[in-house]
């Protein structure tokens, strides 16, 4: 947990418990991570069962056979029953980074997070597995930077997550939660409507605008990859009070990652070098006028995102190797592949591309 007081720094203990009969329960199980967490389980003949709410849409899991409690975070009732008989609660459900207010990110991220680590706790789960973000160091540089690094509120999103950091901490040392937590970096993957669907955007103007050419690193993830990361932190003893950086290992540039995009959907970008000075000043301005006026801030002009443009992301995962076992296994290229063949099936309205809630972390 960085050099907070908490998790992350000692040698962790616990006991797996043998995959065939294990029991999880998913919160965010409709969500780009859920889904594929929920698929990784089953696989390994876990029982499952999913926290939907009732708006969710639900078919996909039902088709696999899910068993579904309806209710939500702020619903201690609900959430106490859908722990009830799980050996694993797997956190996952979260605000994504863009768009809400304090009150709105403090409600889902924080006291979301510890109505459920109350709910674990009371059910008597042998392990509570949380799914944070690397955005709990800020968007400042970060090269090579592993769990040791400190906490850095960088915005609303980036400042819940830290807290409830911290709330996962506090249970795993003085209530004896056996907890861990993952810190994935920018996730994709089949079920997500929102980093694929920007790209694509940003790659149909006639130019391509990238904050200092796209120099800087950046960090990605298949979506399965962090769900083998999730299922490894279950069974691991030695993942027990610890934190660990999830990323697809490769070390690449903003600019080498876009063009990758490009070549998957056949595009040849030209890219429009911008300053990162104007830039983030720009951005601060219409993030800041844009919900007084009543008008959406695109993704892209949004401060945080400028901010995190302009500075390298990269991140060690050599904890995660070494203690879980991790190994990325679906490099950019082949998951891109394989998620345009989501987002095409989709967008042809087949069955296959069943579509879920996508909840980016």
């Amino acid at each position: 947990m960085g050099r907070d007081k908490g998790m992350g720094t000692g040698t962790g203990s616990g006991s797996g418990r043998a995959a065939g009969t294990a029991r999880a329960l998913v919160t965010g199980a409709t969500g780009l991570v859920g889904v594929h967490l929920v698929e990784r389980l089953r696989e390994e003949g876990w029982r499952v069962r999913a926290l939907v709410r009732p708006t969710s849409r639900t078919a996909l899991l039902r088709g696999w056979g899910v068993d579904l409690a309806v209710g939500d975070l702020g619903d201690r009732a609900a959430l106490r029953e859908a722990c009830e008989g799980a050996d694993v609660v797997f956190h996952c459900a979260a605000r994504p980074p863009l768009g809400g207010t304090r009150e709105e990110f403090f409600r889902d991220n924080v006291r979301g997070t510890i109505n459920a680590l109350d709910a674990a706790l009371e059910a008597g789960v042998e392990r509570f597995v949380h799914v944070s973000t690397v955005d709990v160091y800020g968007y400042g540089d970060h090269d090579g930077a592993d769990e040791r690094t400190p906490f850095r509120p960088d915005g609303l999103y980036s400042e819940s997550k830290i807290e409830a950091e911290r709330a996962v901490a506090r249970y795993y040392e003085e209530k004896g939660l056996p907890c861990v937590i993952l810190r994935p970096c920018l996730i994709y993957g089949p079920h997500d409507r929102h980093l694929l669907p920007a790209v694509m955007g940003l790659l149909s103007r006639g130019r391509t605008p990238l904050v200092s050419g796209g120099r800087v690193l950046l960090d990605v993830v298949y979506a399965g990859d962090v769900a083998e990361a999730l299922w490894r932190a279950a069974r691991s003893r030695a993942a027990v009070g610890q934190a660990y950086n999830i990323t697809d290992g490769a070390r690449r540039t903003l600019r080498e990652v876009v063009e990758t995009f490009a070549r998957a959907l056949g595009r040849e970008p030209r890219f429009l070098r911008v300053p990162y000075g104007p830039a983030y000043a720009l951005a601060r301005l219409v993030s800041a006028l844009g919900p007084r006026l009543g008008a959406s801030v695109p993704p892209y002009l949004r401060w945080e995102v400028v901010k995190a443009m302009g500075h390298h992301r990269h991140f060690s995962i050599a904890k995660a190797q070494e203690e879980l076992g991790y190994e990325p296994r679906t490099p950019l290229e082949e998951g891109l592949q394989k998620t345009l063949r989501w987002h095409r099936l989709r967008e042809q309205g087949r069955p296959e591309a069943e579509e879920a809630e996508t909840v980016p972390l």
